[in-house]
């Protein structure tokens, strides 16, 4: 399964939210991942893609659990990026969450690994 879309930039809240110390546990203990602060948004625009998110989303994936009652859940998704990045793509489990959204965290800065800007678009392969 592959996606693509264009990265845009976000609400730049997600870099504490990815530092909080149960998230970040969560996400080594089941992504075996400790992400960088912060998500790389991409909007999703092609048919194909939209309904390729779709069905991902009904998949059931990595269940992130708040600790803290005033969050939400979360699913997450292995994912290699553009062919050579390993990240996880984070889908807030929240009504009205945009259908064409996808967040992804990694290790690393994504834009930096992959010498990518707000406006360029990526590939991403569910893994």
């Amino acid at each position: 399964m592959k996606i693509r879309g264009r990265i845009f930039e976000g609400l730049r809240e997600a870099g504490h939210f990815t530092q909080i110390p149960w998230v970040r546990r969560q996400f080594i203990e089941k992504l075996s991942m400790d992400p960088y602060p912060g998500t790389l948004n991409l909007e999703i625009a092609d048919p194909e893609s939209l309904q390729t998110f779709k069905q991902l989303k009904s998949m059931r994936g990595k269940e992130i659990t708040p600790e803290d009652p005033s969050f939400c859940n979360a699913r997450c998704y292995p994912v290699l990026i553009n062919g050579r990045l390993k990240a996880a793509i984070v889908l807030p489990l929240v009504d009205g969450y945009p259908e064409n959204k996808m967040e992804l965290i990694a290790p690393q800065n994504i834009k930096k690994a992959l010498f990518v800007k707000a406006g360029d678009n990526l590939e991403v392969e569910i893994l």
